[in-house]
């Protein structure tokens, strides 16, 4: 007897009938299936979905490890050089042979570093020895500032560091020079005397020296390029705001009884400035009268690396050097000095001076012979940029004169006699200062 009768019949197998639930219809019955169905297919999918979320959150969780790593690494590399720059620093104060001066340069100089450098590496139990390490340093300047006063106006090398503000002052002697260039702005070139020796800051006043007098002063940012680092100069800086530092700087000096009679903490005039830049040269530049390459050794300007970076299509001739190093403002001090020690005369920040700016003021008789300087405002024509770049648009009104050029401008724009202009209640993202010790004007 076949055991499986349903196979052995001629017609085949029996099908098998679908079974339906007591009280139930067909139709029903298929419903459920099909809702049972749709169901397992909905656990398949989230099963699916929860494999994959499994496999990305350990991927990240690996890649992240893996970051974290490299960071770390990077960071413990960066720390470490910068602490090395910051042992040759310290090393310089073992030479018994420092001036006063010196050593409180010095003193700055591991200041900045330390603050700039290596305290934002730094984990927090390692801050608070770095912090006193500071204040030590800066009770130290205080002490030897106070040391290196001169008594008198001084000859170059005559050179002191202020207290109140850290300022690296440089004795610039009496003397008579040629000022003036060949734009229309800069003739006729006519020689100017100086009569009086004077002091101006060997470098562009810093975001921490003027944070010092101007609590809460920020330089900020350009796109993403830092402009508010402790050695960079301060930029964003009205004119105004400039004089209230040289003020404040005035009034703590005077009485302490650090200042010479009839001297004051002021802005360079025009005159003071050039002298000053010029350093006893006639060139075009302090460093002779070709830009080129030659240049990026002494002036942060715009060089092809920077215009290329920024998009800027500017013919060759626009173009200060190949490479200068920095994209915009430099720690101050970072390029080679004119002959009398001075730095950043030409690029980096451009610089405020006293005088009112009169394209016009090289022909009036005023303006040459002994210590001239423009005092009455004259109406120019000048223009800004509409929100979006949608144009620019001219306004007449009077502005104070501005020297020195910056880290965006070509060549022609650095030369020693270049002059340029602002409203003194405007700043800019390449405008800063740098205070003189002269004769008061009255």
């Amino acid at each position: 007897m076949n055991p499986n009768p349903d196979t052995s019949r001629p017609d085949g197998p029996r099908k098998a009938k679908p079974f339906f639930p007591p009280g139930s219809t067909g139709a029903t019955t298929m419903r459920l299936r099909a809702e049972l169905q749709h169901e397992e297919a909905k656990l398949r999918i989230f099963k699916i979905f929860m494999a994959l979320l499994v496999l990305c959150v350990g991927a990240f969780l690996v890649y992240s490890v893996i970051s974290w790593r490299a960071e770390t690494g990077e960071k413990a590399k960066r720390l470490d050089a910068a602490k090395q720059t910051l042992g040759k620093l310290e090393s310089g104060l073992a030479d018994a042979s420092l001036s006063p001066h010196d050593r409180a340069a010095l003193l700055v100089r591991i200041v900045n570093a330390r603050t700039e450098s290596v305290m934002p590496l730094l984990p927090r139990d390692e801050l608070k020895d770095a912090e006193q390490a500071n204040r030590r340093n800066e009770e130290e300047i205080e002490k030897l500032a106070k040391v290196s006063l001169p008594a008198e106006p001084g000859q170059p090398g005559d050179d002191f560091i202020v207290p109140s503000a850290h300022l690296d002052m440089a004795g610039i002697p009496a003397g008579k020079f040629r000022m003036g260039g060949a734009m229309d702005n800069e003739m006729p070139v006519r020689e100017v005397t100086i009569t009086h020796p004077f002091w101006i800051a060997r470098t562009e006043v810093t975001n921490r020296q003027i944070q010092m007098l101007i609590p809460g002063f920020n330089s900020l940012k350009w796109g993403e390029f830092r402009l508010n680092l402790p050695s960079q100069p301060a930029v964003r800086v009205r004119w105004d705001q400039a004089v209230m530092f040289c003020r404040k700087l005035t009034e703590l000096e005077r009485a302490a009884g650090h200042l010479p009679s009839g001297y004051e903490y002021r802005l360079p005039t025009e005159a003071e400035w050039e002298y000053a830049c010029r350093a006893g040269t006639s060139t075009n530049y302090y460093w002779g009268d070709e830009f080129g390459n030659e240049g990026a050794k002494y002036a942060n300007g715009l060089d092809y690396k920077s215009a290329e970076r920024f998009q800027w299509r500017l013919p060759p001739v626009a173009i200060a050097a190949d490479d200068d190093g920095h994209r915009v403002t430099s720690p101050v001090g970072m390029f080679a000095p004119n002959a009398w020690n001075l730095y950043d005369m030409s690029g980096n920040a451009a610089e405020w001076c006293y005088d009112w700016y009169d394209p016009k003021a090289y022909s009036d008789p005023k303006m040459a012979g002994a210590n001239p300087v423009k005092r009455d405002p004259v109406s120019v024509g000048f223009t800004r940029y509409r929100p979006f770049d949608a144009g620019t648009w001219t306004t007449e009104t009077a502005c104070r004169v501005i020297r020195g050029g910056d880290w965006g401008m070509e060549p022609k724009k650095l030369r020693s006699a270049y002059r340029f202009f602002m409203p003194p209640n405007e700043s800019d993202t390449a405008v800063g200062f740098r205070p003189v010790l002269a004769r008061e004007i009255r």
